[in-house]
């Protein structure tokens, strides 16, 4: 009677199994590999967030996860989704040191450094602590 037409059904189906097997399956294996890692952290392990903030894990609770931030080891809460890989720093370290930097001269005692927000500057207080000096 009704007779199904497998031509107009097969690429609907050829479209469906190839969204699933290069857009989905991947998508799900790589959250279930960050939710692993994100599980399986323990004090000591070196971090980077999302936001881009190299960190040690401090301490781990259910949800959030204390972190000492690098380099000069102010602690921090953050959620665990926060938390995008588990990395080796001194790499990153060493990366960094490479890289070549301009040194920065060291001001002299005369110079003065005046903050951008700031246009009026206490010359009577400038010159008592100059004075002191």
């Amino acid at each position: 009677m009704f007779g199904i037409d497998f031509t107009l059904i097969l690429p609907l189906v050829l479209v469906l199994v190839f969204f699933y097997f290069f857009i989905l399956r991947p998508q799900q294996k790589q959250q279930k590999e960050v939710k692993e890692m994100r599980t399986n952290m323990k004090p000591g392990d070196e971090i980077i967030t999302i936001g881009g903030f190299y960190g040690i894990v401090y301490a781990i609770g259910e949800e959030n996860v204390t972190i000492e931030l690098l380099p000069d080891f102010n602690k921090a809460l953050i959620t665990k989704s926060a938390i995008a890989r588990i990395v080796n720093v001194g790499d990153a370290v060493a990366a960094t040191e490479e890289d070549d930097f301009e040194e920065l001269e060291d001001l002299d005692n005369e110079e003065t450094v005046v903050d951008a927000e700031f246009e009026e500057i206490d010359e009577e207080k400038e010159k008592a602590e100059k004075d002191k000096k």
